[in-house]
């Protein structure tokens, strides 16, 4: 999830299979306490939670809300710091000589790799 400039929980997927009805229950739950969109941009269409309903969204969207990694005005000014922090955290906690890319890009293929922010080089703190 990205957090919009207006306080929208924002998460962008390209699921392979129509998964949001199969979600739904569970980040109802888990992020109940929080307003959030999970968009599904091959199907064009998301699930809204407003912290009391949830309901089905359609939207157009900017550029900048298909790539994870390329973050826009739409966003919080504070996004980009958390993406740098994590980014950081895990190349720092990286252990090199454990590193397996054949069991890695199993548990997650690599046409995921766009949406998450620790794959991005560019969010690393500097001379860190």
């Amino acid at each position: 999830f990205q957090l919009t400039a207006d306080g929208i929980y924002f998460a962008n997927i390209e699921p392979d299979f129509n998964v949001l009805p199969l979600i739904s229950r569970h980040f109802r739950s888990r992020y109940a306490d929080q307003e959030w969109i999970i968009y599904d941009l091959k199907r064009n269409y998301g699930l809204h939670y407003d912290g009391n309903r949830l309901s089905l969204v359609n939207m157009d969207l900017p550029k900048s809300y298909t790539n994870s990694l390329k973050l826009g005005d739409e966003f919080h000014e504070d996004e980009s710091t958390y993406q740098q922090l994590w980014g950081t955290y895990f190349q720092k906690t990286n252990i090199r000589s454990r590193i397996n890319k054949k069991l890695h890009e199993q548990h997650v293929p690599r046409r995921y790799w766009k949406y998450l922010s620790e794959k991005n080089p560019a969010n690393a703190l500097p001379g860190a």
